[in-house]
């Protein structure tokens, strides 16, 4: 008996080849009817014997496209319509959006193979790619996904091309960017012009996927000076951009687990350890052991890198705590002079998004920057948000989260809101993602600080506003990524939280719920004197951790410290603090090793260069019911010599963190900022599973503040106000 039935299916299933895989199968199956995106996602509906209709659906989950991820499927029985054929549909509008946006994909290999192929069409072409790679985000504007929608919309298709569009057998089948030579965008320079300018020391800004980057020879000392006073970037490490995996294995150490994250489709810069052999520019990555490596992610990088093989400098185009920018016009304004040549396009940006920053941890991924390649990204959530809720992250390494139903949506990383150009961008995200999932909030989830700009935003809105202890938002995240029930036992460790207390917190041991939490153990306090200011001043951040715990140093008598000292003994402006990246910058400076600010993390990256695993002892700690006193780990600093010191000082803290979790009967969640530090992390979660206890880390969202407004989206605690 012929039946009909209409498949709802929700998830990433929009620009990744889903529609022309249900026409394939419904061809195959001799199935009739149509398929079409709206914004639920894709709607199939299939007619035919209910045999081929029940093997259908087992069929489209076993061979959904390898970019899609499906979160629902809901079906209805239909009354047949005696189609006779099966044809893809225009898209229909909805007034909500259940479908989520994919994020851009690296050129796939039958892309490359073209790519490079004399005799193929697409030889050479600048912009090359199909339904299984390309660009995704940063070209649309809205759902559903269809070219009228993206900024594709402005290049009419070729009769080739339109050819390609409409061919169920062409891996161009309903490619909404597909082009081509005669009908695609154009640069405005030969890449030719470009690669002797890089390999002549020049520093190039090329148009990337989400943004602008700045470009370089990774091996020209002098080029790599010049491109730092330029941008007025002294010290932080640069990524890199390598031809093949090959080249990348001749200057770094690679595992198996690196190399498959460096190679796939998302194409991250991935830190991996310096070879014995690195050769690279000294100022690429000065004083670290660490090394930010990618490959091509778009044809443009393809074709430069073929050409000139060699790794060149890779880094974001914008102003220090500023966004990445995707326009000339803001180039040419807020960089003008850095650079010596544009290669760009007309193909515009319509969302920034910068490259991903990853690593691997204990053999499994953990995102710091979470961007091209994993943004935005859905989450399906264990337990329903009760209204559309927006939540709007913290300062640093901002996101935002979308919450309806049982989904989470999280955008991708906007930066440190410190400026206004930040600020201006922060909203423009939130705009965009309103309008491309027709999302009206009904709350705002914000920080527990009162002064952080997101936090200002959300109390300008015309909406209620919930605010979440900044810690509690970070156990929260980990929480929702892997649907645990409360409570958990939480290690929240980074550099900055407002506690609510008037402190800043950083040290904690968090009894985290839904609902709430209660502080199981903290770091001895000490003061930050100046506030912010001594943030990046390490020198006044030993000389209070010193003075507060009671240690007597030269440091403490220095006459230059005089006024410190006045500071801290009258309490005048001094701010308590447990952050234990307060702890690491100390620890830093007191080795030798950090004797002033360069970049945030600078510390655990040089202490975790020293670090020695066979050195496995530490130093004692006392644990004041629940007060935890860094004492006698400050003074064996101080004795020891740096590379003993931070092996001890590593193992000292991974100590603290299991020895304080090792009673309670709950899962453990290890969270905040401090959890980027590879060593430290693998350190503890060996000590852990010892103890016998079930520890989760980060692995789909980043340990840092990236993931906070994922953690107050599913905050289910009092009221909102307004």
């Amino acid at each position: 008996m012929i039946k009909r039935r209409r498949y709802e299916i929700s998830g990433t299933v929009q620009g990744v080849g889903f529609r022309p895989m249900v026409y394939r199968l419904a061809q195959e199956m001799k199935l009739t009817g149509r398929v079409f995106n709206n914004a639920l996602g894709v709607i199939a509906e299939v007619e035919g014997s209910g045999e081929a209709i029940a093997h259908f659906e087992e069929r489209l989950r076993r061979e959904k496209p390898a970019l899609s991820e499906i979160t629902d499927i809901r079906s209805t029985d239909q009354k047949p319509q005696n189609t006779t054929e099966f044809t893809i549909a225009q898209s229909e509008d909805a007034d909500t959006v259940f479908t989520h946006i994919p994020p851009d994909t690296a050129l796939c290999k039958e892309c490359q193979d073209e790519l490079f192929n004399a005799y193929d069409r697409r030889y050479l072409f600048p912009f090359i790619s199909c339904v299984n790679c390309g660009p995704r985000f940063t070209i649309i504007k809205s759902l559903p996904y269809d070219r009228p929608n993206t900024s594709m919309n402005i290049f009419k298709m070729c009769d080739r091309c339109m050819e390609e569009y409409a061919n169920p057998q062409s891996r161009r089948f309903h490619a909404q960017p597909i082009a081509c030579h005669n009908c695609g965008s154009t640069l405005n320079l030969s890449i030719d012009s470009i690669c002797e300018n890089l390999l002549s020391g020049k520093i190039i800004a090329i148009k990337a996927l989400g943004g602008f980057l700045l470009c370089c020879d990774a091996t020209n000392d002098e080029a790599i000076s010049l491109l730092r006073k330029r941008k007025s970037r002294p010290h932080k490490p640069l990524a890199v951009l390598f031809a093949s995996i090959e080249s990348i294995e001749k200057e770094c150490e690679v595992s198996l687990a690196e190399r498959e994250l460096i190679l796939s489709n998302r194409a991250p810069i991935t830190l991996v350890k310096k070879g014995k052999n690195y050769s690279l520019a000294e100022g690429v990555a000065p004083d670290i052991d660490r090394l930010g490596v990618m490959l091509s992610s778009s044809p443009i990088q393809y074709i430069i890198m073929r050409k000139i093989n060699r790794p060149i400098v890779a880094t974001s185009a914008n102003i220090s705590d500023e966004p990445v920018i995707t326009d000339e016009g803001t180039l040419f304004e807020k960089l003008n002079g850095v650079f010596d040549a544009v290669l760009t396009h007309d193909r515009d940006i319509v969302n920034a998004c910068d490259d991903s920053v990853t690593q691997i941890v204990n053999g499994d991924i953990m995102p710091i920057r979470r961007a091209r390649g994993f943004a935005p990204q859905a989450l399906n959530l264990a337990r329903a948000i009760d209204c559309p809720t927006i939540a709007v992250g913290a300062r640093q390494k901002n996101t935002i989260a979308l919450g309806f139903n049982k989904s989470a949506v999280v955008s991708q990383h906007i930066g440190d809101l410190e400026s206004v150009s930040s600020i201006e961008y922060f909203v423009r995200t939130i705009e965009a993602f309103k309008r491309l999932y027709k999302f009206e909030p009904e709350r705002i989830v914000c920080d527990l600080h009162p002064f952080y700009a997101s936090t200002r935003w959300a109390r300008e809105q015309p909406l209620p506003v919930t605010a979440v202890q900044h810690h509690h938002a970070h156990a929260l995240a980990v929480m929702a990524e892997y649907g645990l029930e409360a409570p958990v036992i939480a290690v929240a460790w980074d550099g900055t939280g407002y506690g609510g207390d008037g402190a800043i917190w950083g040290g904690e041991f968090l009894i985290a719920r839904y609902d709430g939490f209660d502080r199981a153990a903290t770091i001895k306090p000490f003061r930050l004197i100046g506030g912010d200011r001594a943030i990046k001043d390490p020198m006044r951040i030993s000389f209070a951790a010193l003075y507060d715990y009671g240690i007597e140093h030269p440091l403490l008598n220095d006459i230059k410290n005089a006024n410190l000292r006045r500071a801290i003994e009258a309490n005048i402006n001094s701010t308590p603090t447990s952050s234990i990246g307060r702890i690491f910058d100390a620890a830093a400076f007191l080795m030798g090793i950090e004797q002033s600010y360069t970049f945030e993390g600078a510390s655990g990256l040089k202490i975790e260069a020293l670090f020695d695993e066979r050195i496995t002892d530490s130093y004692p700690f006392e644990n004041h019911c629940g007060t935890i006193d860094m004492r006698e780990i400050f003074r064996g600093i101080l004795r020891d010599s740096p590379a003993i010191a931070a092996s001890r000082f590593i193992n000292s803290l991974a100590n603290i963190a299991a020895q304080t979790v090792k009673d309670y009967d709950l899962p453990v969640v290890l969270c905040g900022g401090v959890f980027q530090n590879k060593t430290l992390t693998a350190v503890l979660m060996k000590k852990l599973l010892r103890l016998g206890k079930k520890a989760y880390i980060p692995r789909r969202f980043p340990p840092n503040d990236g993931a906070i407004s994922l953690g107050q989206l599913v905050y289910t605690g009092l009221p909102s106000s307004s």
